[in-house]
């Protein structure tokens, strides 16, 4: 029986696993919005929004205390080695979210199934996304040329 086991094991083993999730929250970082297997994005949840509240908590102490603040960035840093992606989840999305209690994200069905295993397909994205600047020029453009 799996008393008190949280979590879904997603077919992988433990290091997969955590790699998957770290990439995952990687790549909605960097993109705002990405495609993925419901599965895949219902599980990984709550390892995003432990991540930004933990952003927010950063920014928070950023000007007051300084040892907290970089005790909030080295757990981070535990979860997210990319500094790049680190430095945009703390300066670019943690201000965005600063006013949400939580529910950072959100979860949409895709109507398309994924190939191969016919998977039901999912849209993760930030409920206030960072707009990307190709995603404000795509219909403006349009019908002038």
């Amino acid at each position: 029986m799996r008393h008190k086991i949280a979590g879904k094991k997603l077919t992988a083993d433990t290091q997969h696993r955590l790699a998957m999730r770290r990439n995952l929250a990687r790549g909605l970082f960097l993109n705002g919005r990405i495609t993925t297997t419901m599965a895949k994005a219902k599980a990984t949840r709550p390892f995003v929004e432990k991540l930004v509240t933990r952003a927010k908590k950063a920014n928070l102490l950023k000007d007051t205390d300084r040892a907290a603040y970089v005790h909030q960035l080295r757990r981070l840093r535990r979860d997210i080695p990319d500094r790049s992606v680190l430095k945009l989840l703390v300066e670019n999305i943690a201000p965005l979210c600063a006013d949400r209690p939580g529910g950072y994200t959100r979860i949409l069905r895709d109507a398309k199934n994924q190939l191969g295993d016919n998977a039901p397909r999912a849209i993760w994205e930030f409920v206030d996304r960072p707009e990307t600047p190709d995603e404000g020029d795509e219909g403006k453009d349009k019908g002038k040329k």
